[in-house]
């Protein structure tokens, strides 16, 4: 009797432990379960804004050309740098004005010459100071000047000036030229007459050098000639 009470209390005991094993086994699983980390969700990121292209500043339009400069007219190009030219309906006006060099032959060494005839002897026309000058004022047009003084006067003295004058051969009136020298300003004046067109040179700046009477009688009698 005593053995079957045992027996009996031994299984009884041992279910005691099966029980107590399987709530161990719960407890231990849920804990687990709990601290599982949780399926990570990927942050979702913030939508893209559009950059905003400020609107591009307004472009104020061209000013408008200014009357003047409107109505400006390309300045027509000078033969030379130096040259200034006056153009009227029957005389053109050119000017170069002429800077002396250091130790320069100036015009008043011309005094020898006077009373002479550009053949006779050194035609100053052609050589020495004077001829010099002439191509620097006259330029192009120094050929026709010594072509329109192929019939010519004597180097004279007028007044405070020197001069000479003439045409070309049976050519009067229609191919000239006279040459006022003025010693004290050390310049020239020039008057051409060719091709129906009159042209003066001057390389002095300041007042004209006054024609002497001479020179101003043959201008005055072409421009009294009736237009051809």
């Amino acid at each position: 009797m005593t053995r079957i009470l045992m027996t009996a209390a031994a299984g009884a005991l041992a279910c005691v432990a099966l029980l107590a094993g399987c709530d161990q086994s719960k407890s231990a699983a849920a804990p687990a379960a709990t601290d599982a980390p949780s399926a990570s969700v990927a942050p979702v990121a913030p939508a893209a804004v559009p950059a905003t292209t400020p609107d591009p500043a307004p472009v104020a339009p061209p000013a408008a050309p200014s009357a003047t400069t409107a109505s400006a007219a390309p300045a027509e190009s000078a033969p030379a740098a130096t040259a200034q030219i006056v153009s009227t309906s029957s005389i053109v006006q050119v000017r170069v004005p002429h800077v002396a060099k250091d130790g320069e032959e100036g015009l008043s060494s011309l005094k020898a010459m006077e009373g002479k005839y550009r053949w006779d002897g050194v035609d100053y026309l052609k050589t020495g100071v004077l001829a010099q000058r002439l191509k620097a004022l006259t330029g192009a047009q120094y050929e026709t000047v010594l072509k329109n003084l192929d019939a010519v006067g004597p180097l004279e003295t007028q007044g405070s000036a020197m001069a000479v004058f003439g045409n070309r051969q049976r050519m009067g009136g229609e191919e000239s030229a006279a040459i006022v020298i003025d010693p004290a300003r050390n310049g020239l004046r020039v008057w051409l007459l060719s091709a129906g067109r009159q042209t003066v040179f001057t390389d002095v700046q300041g007042d004209d050098i006054p024609w002497p009477e001479s020179v101003q009688s043959l201008i005055q009698n072409v421009a009294a000639q009736p237009a051809s």
